[in-house]
């Protein structure tokens, strides 16, 4: 059975930084599990657009460090525009639905590793906060 069990929300600190919680949530990057790990995007801001087509990356492995900053370029690649790299990924990313960084079915752009490092800096900017999803008992059946 296929199910999320996080919700990472990226947008503006709310208060000072960010002592009140999160607001304008620009989108969310839902991460789902069945065999494996998933992450798709789902979007409140209508200007973001994927890398490619990209709406499914797959981690090298379960809570992988470079989960969120490869879901972040795949999903959110006008923040990092500035990298060097982004235009040749985004060209080899072009028609691309899914990045499996698992199984690597298929190749994966070849200046992502490149990229990855160009866009730590970057990725420090965003304000994200992480959501576990826990049942809440409801008294309904």
């Amino acid at each position: 059975m296929a199910g999320h069990t996080q919700i990472y929300c990226i947008g503006r600190p709310g208060g000072f930084g960010g002592a009140d919680g999160i607001t304008a949530i620009r989108f969310q990057i839902w991460v789902g599990w069945a065999n494996r790990q998933w992450l798709e995007p789902h979007y409140f801001d209508e200007t973001i657009e994927p890398l490619g087509e990209i709406g499914v990356i797959i981690p090298e492995g379960p809570d992988h460090p470079n989960l969120l900053i490869d879901a972040c370029l795949a999903f959110f690649p006008s923040h990092f525009s500035d990298c060097p790299s982004m235009e040749r990924v985004a060209a080899d990313a072009a028609g691309m639905e899914r990045l499996d960084f698992d199984l690597r079915q298929k190749e994966l752009p070849s200046d992502w590793p490149q990229l990855r490092e160009e866009a730590r800096e970057a990725f420090e900017d965003l304000f994200i906060l992480k959501g576990e999803l826990e049942p809440i008992e409801t008294g309904v059946r």
